[in-house]
């Protein structure tokens, strides 16, 4: 029987899934390239689709840790623990630690279970309900939330698409 989280997990797996087959068989080189100096590249792009579903699940709606602490994965990818990626510097995209897409993906996989998680631990009731953002400083409402989260990561999945089409195209 589907409920309101249906429509919600399958934009979520649907988004995460093309993430996947779009950086398929990418280089490294391919995954840090810009387009130009201001441009984020791939890697530092799927690394903050991650950040950004780690921090809104488990800090912002479940009031808990996020994994990039909790989980260590700050350490493992030789990251600060309050790097998340919002408001960067061009220098600071483009000094991006050169870590395996292997690792990223494995911290982006379990970001992405705990925001489904995340979206099975609410009831219809939660979606008028208000939390608050500390980073952002204000409070937001969780179905506001949970509608950002598909806008932003599916605008990130196009970002990735179209560098990936600059560099080789769909099919390359």
């Amino acid at each position: 029987m589907a409920t309101f989280r249906t429509p919600i997990k399958s934009g979520l797996n649907e988004y995460y899934g093309k993430l996947k087959q779009t950086i398929d068989g990418l280089t490294p080189e391919e995954l840090l390239w810009q387009p130009a100096p201001e441009s984020n590249h791939i890697l530092w792009t799927v690394w903050h689709m991650a950040r950004v579903s780690d921090r809104w699940a488990n800090s912002t709606v479940l009031g808990g840790d996020e994994l990039w602490t909790s989980d260590g994965w700050a350490a493992k990818l030789g990251m600060p623990e309050d790097r998340y990626g919002r408001g960067e510097t061009p220098d600071q995209v483009r000094d991006f630690p050169s870590v395996d897409i292997n690792l990223v993906l494995e911290y982006s996989d379990a970001a992405h279970a705990s925001l489904l998680g995340m979206v099975d631990a609410l009831e219809q009731s939660d979606m008028d309900r208000d939390v608050y953002a500390a980073y952002r400083d204000e409070s937001l409402n969780i179905g506001w939330i949970l509608g950002h989260i598909l806008a932003e990561e599916s605008q990130h999945l196009g970002q990735i698409a179209y560098i990936r089409g600059m560099q080789r195209g769909w099919d390359g």
